[in-house]
């Protein structure tokens, strides 16, 4: 069961209580414009704002939960199914970019560097649905906890959207020892998503 904090607000939510929805605003926007801002490639950022693609996930939101679309049956569900919307939403901008005469893909050459943690824009889109999107999640957090307090910083700074270069720079290593962690944990996941499936 969704803790009774979260069940009240979504709750308030639903009854119109604008104070609940401004709650409900402030308690995740930071980390949904920190997720969205890692899920845009460099080439899409320069088209979407993280900021923008987050009010739509509020404007949806909130719309829905009016209408009583959602219910919370665990701790967390409701980070979950915003941060679900918001990378549905990511999704979307990112198939718009890929139409013919708007192709990001167009304006140049996608680069590894381009990437976050080695993703391609491209894998952006592949719809995982909520659980697995939630199973990520939590394998990443659970990674990132075991990591030392230089490949946590090196792992969330790029998935802030620094580049390798960038990163590097801010932690004072070399691009090599960046790439290597970034290495390492996404080899980490991809063992534990496949071990979980």
């Amino acid at each position: 069961m969704a803790n009774d904090e979260s069940i009240d607000l979504l709750d308030r939510v639903r009854g119109g209580d604008e104070q609940a929805a401004t709650d409900l605003f402030d308690r995740f926007v930071e980390r949904l414009i920190k997720l969205a801002h890692s899920r845009l490639s460099n080439k899409l950022r320069r088209r979407v704002d993280a900021e923008d693609v987050v009010q739509s996930v509020y404007r949806s939101f909130f719309s829905n939960a009016q209408d009583g679309r959602y219910q919370l049956q665990q701790s967390g569900d409701l980070w979950r199914l915003l941060a679900a919307i918001t990378i549905n939403k990511l999704r979307n901008q990112a198939r718009h970019g890929k139409a013919a005469k708007r192709s990001v893909g167009a304006e140049e050459s996608f680069a590894g560097n381009d990437s976050v943690m080695g993703i391609a824009p491209e894998a952006v889109c592949n719809d995982p649905s909520p659980e697995e999107l939630s199973v990520l999640l939590e394998e990443l957090e659970s990674e990132m906890s075991d990591l030392s307090p230089l490949k946590r910083e090196i792992v969330e700074l790029r998935l802030q959207g620094h580049s390798n270069e960038e990163v590097a720079g801010v932690v004072q290593c070399t691009e090599r020892t960046v790439q290597r962690t970034l290495k390492q944990l996404r080899e980490r996941l991809e063992a534990r998503l496949l071990g979980n499936k």
